[in-house]
């Protein structure tokens, strides 16, 4: 079987989350004899090729950058865009075409998969059908609305565009309509979560059923790898992992750890040098000895090796938490926020979900009570679903919509 991944971007020049996701399940597919091709975009601005085309872990990746006209703020249909996708899918002829994300190439890809006849698999990784913005973390002052409402959207839109409310609005509605339309030509529709699902069939709306899918571990962790207990009389170290941004709650989780014993660990990037300062300022002012370990990709020591304890705070509204996975794939206990999909995560062994004006007193009884803190820990499981699980499911999707014998 022939299948086709349509994404926004992909490795090696993005190592998020959805990106990690992509990759992982691509690797598992063509181990299942699946041959497989990516078609994306870029973040590196058009600059005079068309095409780019490259390879990463066996797989063809074929990239479109974007002009300068073509990305979010200047509207979300890009002909240009999809009649490159059009004549690429048209060479490759797939059985099977699995969109990721549309939101680089605009509205329109489950379109052109129609009007060649290929079937599409349409996966929810985020929120971006449903909010322009992505994650559903409005700027103060603006509360996200209920459902398919986009009066609060309105003004929240504005802030970034200047265009005013009239213009905003006829925008959005635009917006949802060619997305409620672009959802409604997917033959099968997948979440990783039931947030993301609730979130999305509420939201756009989409009546549609969607089938949650967990993502699941993405690498296996070897014995060797897995964190050690705190021993008697250890510091403690409490850290968290990921991209160390303001929507992850890392100040809340600095201002929450103040007074704790032990030591807070950061690994990760700074996207906004200014934002690192001000954690670094907030950690010196109330006396918390922080350590930074910087950027981290699979091929070096994972960061979760060295914690006792995992701190996810997120403040958006989350469509899974692949960090969670890995922090109890090293046998690291997490406590995470109640944000969207983590709140899900109440009923894994191992993991305690608390909104986040009680971090602090949550991290505090986890810190002055070794053996609260033992005894989470020692119910992780010692297997984990992975994203094996996730390549059979969506296996089975594209066998059975496919256009073959």
């Amino acid at each position: 079987m022939k299948v086709v991944f349509v994404t926004s971007n992909y490795p090696p020049e993005v190592w998020a989350g959805t990106e990690q996701v992509v990759a992982a399940l691509a690797r598992e597919l063509r181990g299942l004899g699946v041959e497989l091709a990516v078609i994306t975009s870029s973040d590196v601005v058009h600059a005079g090729q068309d095409l780019v085309r490259q390879q990463f872990e066996g797989v063809p990746v074929l990239r479109l950058p974007k002009k300068l006209d073509e990305w979010d703020h200047q509207g979300f249909v890009r002909p240009r865009l999809l009649g490159l996708l059009r004549g690429q899918l048209a060479d490759l002829r797939p059985d099977v075409v699995h969109v990721h994300s549309f939101a680089a190439l605009g509205a329109g890809v489950l379109g052109t998969c129609r009007d060649l006849a290929l079937p599409t698999v349409l996966t929810f990784h985020d929120l971006w059908v449903t909010c322009p913005r992505y994650f559903r973390l409005p700027p103060a002052g603006i509360t996200c609305p209920q459902g398919a409402d986009r009066g609060p959207c309105v003004g929240c839109v504005d802030r970034a565009l200047q265009q005013g409310p009239a213009a905003v609005a006829r925008a959005l509605q635009a917006r949802d309509a060619a997305l409620r339309a672009e959802v409604a030509l997917a033959a099968v529709c997948t979440a990783p979560s039931r947030a993301a699902a609730a979130a999305v069939r509420e939201g756009l709306p989409h009546l549609g059923p969607i089938d949650v899918v967990p993502h699941g571990l993405l690498r296996p962790v070897p014995e060797g790898h897995r964190a050690a207990p705190p021993r008697p009389g250890e510091t403690l170290r409490i850290g968290t992992f990921g991209s160390l941004v303001a929507a992850k709650g890392v100040l809340e989780l600095v201002a929450a750890v103040a007074g704790l014993p032990g030591e807070l660990h950061l690994a990760g990037a700074f996207l906004d040098p200014a934002f690192g300062e001000q954690v670094r300022a907030l950690a010196a002012a109330q006396g918390t000895r922080l350590v930074e370990h910087g950027r981290y990709t699979p091929a070096g020591p994972h960061p979760a090796r060295g914690l006792h304890l995992a701190v996810f705070p997120s403040k958006c509204q989350e469509t899974y938490g692949l960090v969670v996975d890995e922090a109890l794939a090293h046998r690291v206990p997490a406590v995470v926020s109640d944000q969207g999909a983590l709140a899900e995560r109440g009923a894994t062994p191992g993991v305690v979900v608390t909104p986040l004006p009680r971090l602090a007193a949550t991290l505090r009884g986890l810190a002055s009570a070794p053996a609260d803190l033992a005894a989470l820990r020692a119910v992780i499981p010692a297997s984990l679903p992975t994203i094996a699980a996730s390549a059979a499911r969506h296996l089975a999707h594209y066998t059975r919509i496919a256009h073959t014998p």
